[in-house]
């Protein structure tokens, strides 16, 4: 991911708000990765509960961003998601983000538990997982 120059604030550099963009970036693309091929209920997605970022290095336009995403915890209706940024071509971290999602019926606006299909999918790609709860 490349920083735009209109990522930045007037201090020079990143807005610390962009990195929950990055977050929402790599969660997104960890989704459709993974989700993709699981036939899941209709109306019935993750939404996001609770989220927070440790601020470790400066970001500055025109750096560029890789950002490495997986999940931490699988339990009955909550996945939680880890996302590292680090500089492009480099092992510096800059930021690591915690994302808390339910997964949830838009339909009944209720949180229901996470569909085996999608449990055995996430358990598949991510062994460790195993039967946290």
């Amino acid at each position: 991911m490349q920083i735009r120059w209109g990522d930045m604030d007037s201090l020079g550099h990143v807005n610390n708000a962009r990195y929950f963009t990055f977050s929402e970036t790599a969660r997104l693309a960890y989704r459709d990765a993974h989700f993709s091929g699981v036939e899941l209920p209709p109306n019935q997605d993750l939404i996001l509960a609770r989220t927070g970022c440790d601020f470790i290095q400066q970001l500055k336009y025109p750096d560029d961003l890789d950002l490495g995403c997986r999940v931490m915890k699988l339990g009955r209706s909550s996945i939680v998601f880890d996302v590292a940024m680090f500089r492009t071509n480099s092992d510096q971290l800059v930021a690591v983000s915690e994302a808390i999602t339910v997964w949830f019926d838009y339909g009944a606006q209720a949180t229901v538990p996470v569909p085996d299909a999608l449990r055995d999918a996430l358990t598949a790609f991510e062994p460790d997982l195993g039967q946290a709860s």
